[in-house]
């Protein structure tokens, strides 16, 4: 089960993973659930009486995702990480495995602050790649604390901005595009099979062989590097 907000349902993210292991021929055929809404947090989750009903059934693993606007620095996360805390203990006391989805920060490179929270003005370029560290440590941290896996599409995303590509992972300066959720996706199936994602043979419509190539070969090259590391 999926639960956070745009960055996980854009593009239908999650159901991408059934493609991607189908068609890498995955024994188990996958069954996704998914519960984000816009613009909603973690906290939002713990009160929502449709995420503690689909909670309350049994899941072999469960993926959080924090709201963007909390990751943007300590100082304004506010209680985002103690309810990502709260909501992995929980999945933890019933036997479920709990995930963060690991995102990315902000960019600047978007028209008019598109995608950006509704206080964006508390938000500056300047901030953008301490955003980046934030998300990072702060999942670290959280991992620490807790024991819970990181699916880090965060560190990939940040490493594809400097090289050269015909695409963007951003739709705005926010949100993915359908190379960002297709990147998300990869890992996201690597994680659940342990299978390299070389052998993945969907793309979503419109989306180049080439490019698709490029984003499973920066997908398997990271989990490669991170095994030996």
């Amino acid at each position: 089960m999926f639960i956070g907000n745009s960055r996980t349902f854009y593009n239908n993210m999650p159901q991408m993973v059934r493609a991607i292991a189908d068609s890498a021929g995955y024994s188990k055929k996958l069954r996704i659930v998914m519960d984000a809404e816009p613009g909603v947090s973690l906290g939002y989750h713990i009160k929502s009486e449709k995420t503690q009903a689909l909670l309350s059934r049994r899941w072999d693993q469960v993926v959080l995702q924090v709201l963007s606007s909390d990751q943007y620095s300590a100082q304004q996360s506010g209680p985002a990480w103690d309810d990502a805390e709260n909501l992995i203990r929980e999945a933890q006391a019933k036997g479920d495995v709990p995930v963060m989805f690991v995102t990315w920060r902000y960019t600047d490179q978007c028209i008019k602050d598109a995608g950006m929270p509704k206080t964006a003005g508390d938000y500056s370029p300047a901030g953008y790649a301490d955003m980046h560290l934030n998300i990072q440590r702060q999942h670290a941290r959280l991992a620490t604390l807790t024991g819970v896996a990181l699916v880090n599409v965060g560190v990939i995303w940040e490493a594809l901005q400097s090289q050269p590509k015909d695409f963007n992972l951003y739709y705005d300066c926010n949100h993915p595009s359908i190379y960002g959720s297709y990147l998300s996706a990869l890992m996201f199936y690597s994680y659940f099979s342990g299978n390299d994602v070389q052998n993945v043979t969907f793309r979503p419509r419109g989306m180049s062989s080439e490019d698709a190539a490029m984003l499973r070969k920066a997908v398997s090259d990271y989990l490669a590097n991170s095994a030996k590391a």
